[in-house]
């Protein structure tokens, strides 16, 4: 059984509805951005196969998902939840999602409520026809007054040209006096922190001795989520499910 990523969300989250209304601590529903995220971090294994373009997912990934939302809701955080679950078995994940038997379904579209009808204006007696407008008389044609003659104008003889002024010969330039060039400062070397955001692509730190903490590596991720797609549309990172 194979599934998008779409049909995937939908199942994760109709396994967990029944737990996140008791549960509190259940903040957010798996949706298509939290799985890409979940799949970067190395909680969800990559696509099991690919139709096209199109990611295809089985029954292992929805454990996967459904395991991470139920140690969240343990009060787990990320960080001990890969520790945990990163390589783990079937029957581990089928320990810790326990899914029911069987899953309710994911609710169908709503139906589209009908749109009251236009009404049918051809089918209606016509409309009474105007009466014809009566032709207008023509109007008696004005007389046309005789135009006088214009004078040509006789253009004025163009003023004669100044004397040449004797060439002088140009000013010797300048001598600029430059400062002797300086040699650049030597940089400091200063350590950087990468932050993988998928497959080839990777995000440099300069922050010096400040790491990223489990904190910050989620909100950037989700904060890269939207470069990532271009990257992904343009043909810029590797398909997923290869290691770079």
């Amino acid at each position: 059984m194979e599934w998008t990523i779409g049909e995937l969300a939908e199942r994760a989250s109709a396994a967990l509805a029944p737990t996140a209304q008791l549960n509190g601590r259940v903040r957010d529903m798996p949706n298509e951005r939290l799985i890409r995220w979940y799949s970067t971090i190395g909680l969800l294994d990559p696509p099991s196969a690919r139709r096209g373009r199109v990611a295809m997912y089985g029954r292992r990934h929805l454990l996967q998902i459904v395991a991470v939302k139920r140690r969240q809701s343990d009060g787990r955080t990320i960080a001990e939840i890969q520790a945990e679950l990163a390589g783990a078995t079937d029957q581990t994940l089928e320990s810790i999602a326990r899914l029911p038997d069987h899953p309710p379904q994911p609710p169908p579209p709503p139906a589209a409520t009908g749109t009251p009808a236009r009404p049918r204006f051809w089918a209606g007696p016509p409309s009474p026809a105007e009466p014809p407008t009566p032709p207008k008389s023509p109007e008696p044609a004005k007389p046309v007054k005789p135009v006088k003659p214009v004078k040509p104008e006789v253009p004025a003889p163009p003023p004669r040209p100044a004397a040449a002024h004797a060439a002088q010969p140009p000013p010797p330039p300048a001598t600029e006096t430059r400062p002797a060039p300086s040699s650049p400062p030597v940089p400091k070397a200063v350590a950087v922190h990468g932050v993988r955001l998928a497959n080839g692509v990777t995000l440099l730190l300069d922050t010096g001795e400040h790491a990223p903490t489990p904190d910050d590596l989620a909100e950037i991720a989700a904060a890269a989520e939207g470069l990532l797609s271009l990257l992904r549309e343009r043909g810029l990172t590797p398909p997923e499910g290869t290691r770079s």
